[in-house]
């Protein structure tokens, strides 16, 4: 089974039937157009729409928060990758964080149309100001007030 994101659906493909999404994504795309119609065939040819159970979900986000990548992914991310994990299937996407937290919970994904990772990163977060490293995602440097940014952990 594989699990699309909006990226897999938007990319205008066909996966076959054998495929799932969660509500989110339906969600996110908007009503008419050849996504939309695309989408429309999709679930009359099988495509599951499957809320992912809450205890996947938070799985999911300890994960992307060991890995540095939760403040990267959409409620929709996270949903998605809850999904994969608790169906077992491949995740379809393009987008790096959400692959870096399938290959922390050994989710078996596939790209789309860009290459894809191809090693797991951790990262940390770290003041443009002051220099500051944290372990987690803060907005602004409690610290000093000034910019975060994330960088790859060593």
């Amino acid at each position: 089974m594989l699990v699309l994101d909006t990226s897999a659906i938007l990319s205008g493909k066909f996966f076959g039937s054998n495929i799932a999404t969660s509500p989110k994504v339906i969600e996110e795309i908007k009503p008419k157009g050849h996504s939309w119609r695309l989408l429309e065939y999709m679930k009359s040819v099988g495509m599951e729409i499957v809320e992912p159970p809450e205890e996947a979900i938070k799985i999911v986000e300890r994960a992307a928060e060991k890995t540095g990548d939760l403040a990267n992914l959409s409620q929709t991310d996270i949903e998605v990758l809850a999904l994969a994990y608790y169906l077992k299937a491949t995740l379809l996407t393009d987008d790096y964080s959400m692959q870096n937290v399938a290959r922390e919970l050994s989710i078996k994904y596939k790209s789309i149309i860009e290459e894809g990772i191809k090693e797991k990163f951790y990262w940390i977060f770290k003041c443009k100001s002051c220099g500051k490293v944290f372990e987690k995602f803060h907005k602004i440097c409690p610290i000093c007030g000034g910019k975060i940014k994330r960088i790859k952990k060593d």
